[in-house]
């Protein structure tokens, strides 16, 4: 029996569209996370590697759906389908082998990326004893949360391929896989937030202004929209009274969730990256063109007003400007491309604060 279900291809496509946008940011954030490490010789470290494993676990999913949907446009139906007379082509049995895997790589996906933020708390914060003792209990949740959801989904059914012949869901042989979606994602949830909660409680206890930790809370609190993706994706993807999750419903809110995760954890690495950018070439011409231009108004003006005033000297003119817009760019030190990511974050918190100058950064302990 063929599928009744309409499929819209304008639909497909446009989350075919957003799909392919999400992951194509998630893999410039790496390209650009691993630039900035390497050139500014911060080292390579493990929290990049677990980045990386999750970027290419993104497109590993990516792909093995976009196979199942050239072999099977209908497959999307067809692990839905509550159908007890529907008889499941070779296609249909392909297209559901395809999917039992990316349901698996996307706990690879989430594990790693968390991971990855963690041990960069651990690089950034490493600033006392009793905030290393939060990321080892938060890693070792997420690590228990990556394996137990893994292997719960490589046992739903016993035997294992009635994982992809029975889109009921026979509660024989497999256990309620719609419960199982929600209350992992539910977990998940709760982890993002003990995540994201990490290095507020590390950055509020700061010895400079609250212009400055607004600034650093902002960035790390970017990760936020994950939550609510996350959210979003548990919400569409219950259907009560059924055994499966809405795959429909969810297909694009999970690959933006997890490609989104990976940007926003490569977003505190690319401070160095910035400075670096605002201390260029191109960026220090313009800069001079402009102080230049201001020297010859300027001038200009006291030529016109001379009668009055004294013809202040070219040089100090342009001395002075570039005192005054001196904080638009930083300069870029030779030995400053060997200094870890700590240490240029260090200075970052710390720049132009009177009372944490040239110091580490200190925690009040409570």
């Amino acid at each position: 029996m063929a599928p009744t279900q309409d499929h819209s291809g304008s639909e497909q496509n446009a989350t075919m569209g957003v799909s392919g946008v999400v992951i194509g940011l998630a893999v410039v954030s790496v390209a650009l996370r691993f630039y900035t490490r390497i050139f500014t010789k911060s080292g390579l470290k493990l929290d990049d590697w677990f980045i990386m494993a999750a970027v290419i676990a993104t497109l590993a999913t990516a792909a093995l759906l976009l196979w199942g949907n050239g072999v099977d446009p209908d497959g999307l139906w067809v692990s839905e389908s509550t159908d007890p007379t529907y008889v499941y082509t070779t296609q249909d049995i392909f297209y559901l082998k395809l999917a039992f895997a990316t349901s698996v790589l996307y706990f690879t996906i989430a594990g790693a990326t968390k991971l990855g933020i963690l041990l960069m708390y651990n690089r950034i914060f490493n600033v006392s004893q009793s905030f290393r003792y939060q990321l080892f209990t938060v890693s070792g949740m997420v690590v228990g949360w990556w394996i137990g959801c893994t292997v719960s989904t490589l046992t739903n059914c016993i035997p294992l391929k009635w994982s992809w012949i029975n889109s009921l869901a026979d509660p024989r042989y497999c256990f309620n896989y719609n419960v199982f979606w929600m209350a992992s994602g539910a977990c998940e949830i709760f982890l993002d937030v003990l995540i994201l909660m990490l290095p507020v409680s590390v950055v509020v206890r700061m010895r400079f202004s609250l212009k400055r930790k607004l600034t650093v809370l902002g960035i790390f609190l970017l990760g936020g929209f994950t939550i609510i993706t996350g959210l979003v994706r548990v919400i569409l993807g219950y259907p009560k009274g059924s055994r499966v999750p809405s795959y429909s419903n969810t297909e694009v809110w999970t690959t933006v969730h997890a490609g989104m995760s990976i940007v926003c954890a490569s977003l505190p690495i690319f401070r160095p990256l910035l400075k670096r950018i605002t201390g260029s070439n191109l960026v220090t011409r313009l800069s001079s063109f402009q102080i230049s231009s201001l020297s010859h108004i300027t001038t200009s003006q006291s030529t016109q007003h001379s009668s009055v005033k004294t013809k202040p000297d070219t040089q100090t003119i342009i001395q002075s400007t570039e005192k005054e817009h001196s904080w638009q760019l930083p300069p870029v030190q030779a030995e400053e491309t060997g200094r870890s990511l700590s240490a240029q974050w260090t200075e970052y918190l710390t720049h132009n604060n009177t009372s944490t100058k040239h110091s580490s950064m200190i925690i009040e302990e409570v």
